[in-house]
């Protein structure tokens, strides 16, 4: 909907130091940002896998989880690498260190512009990758199941709709400064706050709980997704009166 459009979040083009300030022309991209995340919980979770189990012999499923934390700790560290401008120069430097003086100003060396945009698919592909193993993984009950299943197919469907968001993007390139509010990313938003909602919601104590009291998945599906659009709502009325605020605060100092 346009909130970090001055960190270059809202998929648009990234204000210079000269628009926002050099604080914040610094920030690095909203992918970048991802992955960091995303690597940050692979390298951590990884010696964490084992915990319930300290002491004891390693399990098929304990290796399972570890060996998500790794694809985390690599997808991550390679979304960064792909968001490092520093890098996509040294990747460059085997045609760039063909080029001559005289070329410098010919169209065929200006940098194309999709350059302009960041379109990082590493976030993304992670977050499939582990809905798709966790809407097949093997639980203790059906109800956790199918619950696990939710959350998962959740993420696959946040993955597929940031796919057509880099697939739009790619095709037609912001120019602006202001958001160019793709209408995937509304999807993509809320497929991956309620898939993180039901993820948390499949825990064993609170599947043990639903299961007392006789609740199905059902019942955990539908009280989120009303949840997950009523507090997307309640954000964008938040956003709109930062904006408001702002504006006002503005026109004072004038």
């Amino acid at each position: 909907m346009g909130a970090f459009a001055d960190l270059g979040w809202a998929w648009n083009v990234k204000p210079p130091k000269e628009v926002v300030g050099r604080r914040r022309a610094a920030i690095p991209s909203a992918e970048f940002t991802e992955s960091f995340v995303i690597f940050l919980y692979g390298c951590s979770n990884v010696f964490l896998e084992h915990l319930a189990a300290w002491g004891d012999a390693w399990t098929a499923q304990d290796l399972e989880h570890v060996s998500i934390s790794i694809m985390f700790f690599g997808g991550g560290l390679l979304g960064m690498l792909v968001e490092s401008s520093k890098m996509r120069d040294l990747l460059n430097s085997a045609v760039l260190s063909t080029q001559t003086s005289s070329q410098t100003n010919e169209e065929a060396w200006q940098q194309p512009r999709q350059y302009r945009t960041s379109m990082n698919p590493m976030p993304g592909l992670i977050i499939l990758l582990l809905g798709k193993m966790m809407s097949s993984h093997h639980q203790a009950s059906m109800l956790s199941t199918m619950i696990h299943t939710q959350w998962g197919t959740m993420f696959m469907m946040f993955a597929l709709a940031r796919a057509l968001t880099y697939i739009t993007l790619y095709i037609s390139p912001p120019t602006s400064y202001l958001p160019s509010r793709p209408p995937t990313e509304v999807i993509t938003s809320f497929c991956l706050i309620a898939g993180g909602i039901t993820f948390m919601v499949s825990n064993k104590d609170t599947v043990a709980a639903l299961e007392s009291y006789n609740l199905d998945a059902m019942f955990t599906f539908t009280v989120t997704m009303g949840f997950v659009a009523l507090l997307m709502a309640w954000t964008v009325v938040l956003v709109a009166i930062k904006g408001y605020a702002t504006r006002r605060e503005k026109r004072r100092s004038l």
